[in-house]
């Protein structure tokens, strides 16, 4: 138990709690909730980074925190897409996209994790260089986290802004619409860079099955 509730993974645990209450911001009738979301979805996103920086930090990097945080990235991730089409801020074409990527490459990873490897660490089931950049370096950990951070808590924020405009009008519509639709390119953009970090893992991950189980094959057949 001790090894399961590590810092790491009690960050990963209250990310996941904080969503529930995220997603009643959202969709409350309070003037400044959604406008709260926008600064608290911010908060989620930087835990995500917070989880894996302790685990490198304090050297508790476990295969069940690999697995837990990539869990906690899915669920965070999954239900913010689906309530920003919902609000009709994105095309309904991101959450369909991400979602579909994001079951590709769990299944794979789900699968791996009986040979021993994890999605990132120091068991991680990348072997390419260009593999092991995409999914685990810092830069593009950070730089997804950024990105995201910047998708959902600018739009929803924005969302709540707009809101107060219609009452108050402190700031100009067109500058409201304006940036919306810079909201919805970076959302585009960071859909993109998540399928392009998906597609190493589904490409190594076949690649890993298939090695694997043709070394099983030629185990039975030699034991005969």
């Amino acid at each position: 138990m001790g090894r399961l509730l590590t810092w790491p993974n009690r960050v990963t645990l209250l990310r996941i709690g904080l969503l529930f209450m995220l997603v009643f911001l959202i969709y409350n009738e309070f003037l400044w909730a959604r406008l709260f979301a926008g600064f608290l979805t911010i908060l989620v996103i930087v835990m995500d980074w917070l989880d894996g920086f302790l685990a490198r930090k304090l050297l508790q990097s476990t295969t069940v925190g690999s697995v837990l945080d990539i869990a906690g990235d899915r669920v965070v991730e999954c239900v913010l897409w689906i309530c920003l089409a919902d609000l009709r801020l994105i095309g309904v074409w991101i959450p369909v996209v991400v979602i579909s990527r994001d079951i590709f490459t769990d299944s794979i990873r789900n699968y791996v994790l009986k040979f021993g490897y994890a999605g990132f660490g120091e068991k991680t089931m990348m072997r390419s260089a260009v593999g092991r950049f995409l999914t685990g370096s810092p830069v593009m950990r950070t730089g997804y986290a950024v990105l995201k951070a910047t998708t959902f808590g600018l739009l929803l924020s924005l969302s709540g802004l707009e809101k107060i405009v219609h009452l108050w009008r402190p700031i100009p519509p067109l500058w409201m619409d304006a940036g919306l639709k810079v909201g919805a390119w970076i959302a585009a953009a960071t859909a993109v860079v998540c399928l392009v970090r998906g597609i190493p893992v589904i490409i190594e991950g076949i690649r890993l099955i298939q090695e694997k189980e043709a070394a099983s094959v030629a185990n039975h057949s030699a034991g005969h």
